[in-house]
């Protein structure tokens, strides 16, 4: 079977959008609690497009940023994200699997989740990926090869967020100690794309390194300067 071929099986499997009543129903459910618990600011969003293939890439500093590009565009979106999430809230667990997100263990070549994701951009559909994988305090850490590589197989644009809290990602914390809620701030960056891989279908270790470095700096400058990490593009 070509890559062709397979792609076809692939988007009969995965048609996109896929689930979009009980997608809109979760979307809706974000957009009320946001408004009610959360002071949430989303600049940048004349830098979305009308319509894909998009890849959105984002840091990954709590797992309530998960829920920043649902907030902040109006596209039936596809996930793709960590197999486990041993250290989530519940509530958190069940999200993804209610919105059924495309799960890849990181460290393992996931050939399910990654043919599908490759189905969707195909269909001008819109996909999300935290390139760090796993959850974690900033400053941004390095990118794993997933979206890189992705990218440079598919050619697709490249749209960066950038998503911070103002009081440690403490939702309720902030609602019963300080009295308020919680001030959250997603930036949209403009879209970009990478140099073309020599050989799309199997890019190049270095290629996928350069690619890493260039995402992961297109995020940072959306973040303040004590989130960027190796990444500030002020000093690179």
């Amino acid at each position: 079977m070509t890559d062709a071929d397979m792609i076809q099986e692939y988007i009969k499997k995965y048609p996109w959008p896929r689930r979009r009543f009980i997608r809109g129903i979760l979307r809706a459910g974000v957009n009320v609690v946001a408004a009610i618990l959360t002071r949430w600011e989303v600049s940048g969003k004349e830098n979305v497009p009308e319509k894909g293939p998009l890849l959105i890439v984002s840091n990954h500093f709590s797992f309530l940023d998960t829920v920043a590009p649902i907030h902040s565009t109006r596209w039936p979106l596809e996930f793709i994200g960590d197999f486990q999430m041993p250290n989530a809230p519940s509530i958190m667990r069940v999200f993804p699997n209610t919105w059924q997100t495309l799960k890849i263990e990181q460290g393992t070549p996931n050939f399910e989740a990654l043919n599908a994701s490759e189905a969707i951009l195909a269909q001008d559909g819109v996909l999300v990926i935290y390139p760090e994988g796993h959850v974690h305090t900033g400053p941004l850490h390095k990118a794993l090869p997933g979206a890189a590589y992705m990218a440079l197989r598919t050619g697709v644009p490249i749209l960066p967020m950038g998503t911070i809290s103002d009081n440690d990602w403490k939702l309720f914390k902030t609602l019963t100690e300080k009295k308020r809620r919680l001030g959250i701030r997603t930036k949209i960056g403009e879209i970009f794309e990478l140099l073309k891989s020599n050989n799309p279908n199997r890019p190049s270790r270095q290629e996928i390194r350069d690619a890493e470095r260039l995402i992961m700096t297109r995020i940072a400058a959306l973040l303040p300067k004590e989130y960027r990490g190796d990444f500030d593009p002020e000093t690179i």
